[in-house]
């Protein structure tokens, strides 16, 4: 099961396992993840999880930013809507997380050869 992991000076202190399809993130009550920063929007973003087009089984996992004040970034890049890939780190207000998915096929191991649309 991929999961947040949240980091505090490379230490992970805290897992969020990602167990719904829609897992919010904010300041506010509402969200599953609440942190508690003033630098974080009450609704700042989410994490949608899809089934992968092309291979039967596996599951995509998309952060959105929902136009928060202060931005989502994944490895030190602002994202509105980013495909989440083993090890991405992501930032929210104060907040550093790696996003965790251990059961994601290296490329080294398995290759897929992608349709044309």
């Amino acid at each position: 099961m991929p999961e947040l992991a949240q980091l505090v000076e490379g230490v992970v202190q805290q897992r969020f396992p990602l167990e719904r399809t829609v897992v919010r993130i904010g300041r506010g009550p509402s969200n599953d993840i609440q942190l508690d920063d003033s630098t974080v929007s009450s609704a700042h973003a989410l994490i949608q999880r899809k089934p992968n087009d092309y291979m039967e089984g596996v599951d995509d996992y998309f952060l959105v930013d929902l136009e928060s004040t202060n931005r989502t970034y994944v490895n030190g890049e602002a994202v509105t809507r980013h495909r989440l890939v083993h090890d991405d780190q992501i930032r929210i207000g104060w907040a550093t997380f790696k996003f965790v998915d251990e059961s994601a096929a290296p490329l080294e191991e398995t290759a897929y050869i992608l349709p044309e649309k």
